[in-house]
């Protein structure tokens, strides 16, 4: 069990769970395991309809680390984060999937970083997500800044490697809710708008086993909803004027091409797997 430093600013670490009762239990472990404490876990049980809340509440009712369990009506992953951001209690709240893992240093790393960037209003870390951090680790740069312009060609925020200051997102506003594809990347573009965030050059986060971040099981499965959602996020740029019309044009495009190379990926992976 890890013992609470006397010296780190509050962190609440929200988990959204629907029907991953079980398969959370690795997740919320990767949570205690961490080499720097966090100051409360929220888990939002997002109307699951089996007994995903219950067997939480059984396999963590002894903790050191505050840890509530909430059951809500279905609303889908925004939804129960942004119920979860409303329930925190910490100046700085970090999310996590159920299906994801923190390596043991993520929250000292990033904490750290915070304390050494005091303008740091949002901090992500890399994946183990195949070909996307063997891309930016060659590189010798420990953080990089991610502006709005950046985040209007690439997502460089996975959701379970973002540490975000709550003060922001009571600011900005939370999830966009109601949407199932890439609305985690409408919020960071807004932050990314106002606030300074930064990348870390490090992997901190297990994603899914090192799964591919398109084309498999699961909400990215489906390509098309997924670049649907992308599109979104650009226009919501455009309607909020944090973006020229070329910048948003030149996005746009950018976009579409990245979505016909996931296609043809896509099927080439399928025929490969149907020639074995």
């Amino acid at each position: 069990m890890q013992m609470k430093s006397q010296s780190f600013e509050t962190l609440s670490v929200v988990v959204p769970v629907y029907n991953s009762g079980k398969t959370c239990i690795r997740a919320i472990e990767s949570i205690l395991k961490q080499t720097r404490a966090v100051s409360e876990i929220i888990i939002v049980d997002d109307g699951s309809t089996d007994d995903s809340a219950e067997v939480l509440r059984n396999y963590f009712c002894d903790l050191l680390i505050p840890i509530y369990i909430y059951s809500i009506k279905n609303r889908g992953a925004a939804g129960a984060r942004n119920f979860g951001i409303r329930k925190a209690h910490s100046k700085w709240i970090a999310f996590l999937d159920s299906d994801d893992a923190w390596f043991p240093k993520k929250i000292q790393l990033q904490m750290q970083a915070i304390q050494d960037y005091p303008s740091i209003g949002l901090i992500g870390s890399l994946t183990n997500m195949k070909a996307f951090s063997q891309f930016y680790l060659s590189s010798e740069i420990r953080m990089k800044h991610i502006s709005l312009h950046k985040l209007l060609f690439k997502n460089y925020f996975q959701t379970s490697t973002v540490v975000v200051k709550r003060e922001i997102l009571c600011n900005v506003g939370c999830f966009p809710e109601g949407r199932t594809h890439a609305e985690e990347g409408d919020l960071f573009m807004k932050i990314a708008a106002a606030y300074k965030c930064f990348l870390m050059n490090e992997v901190l986060v297990d994603y899914a086993d090192g799964k591919s971040g398109f084309g498999v099981a699961g909400l990215s499965s489906n390509l098309w909803l997924m670049e649907r959602g992308e599109i979104a996020n650009i226009f919501g740029v455009w309607q909020r004027k944090d973006a020229n019309f070329l910048m948003v044009i030149l996005a746009l495009c950018f976009s579409l091409i990245k979505f016909i190379r996931r296609l043809l990926v896509y099927s080439y992976c399928q025929f490969s797997h149907g020639h074995r």
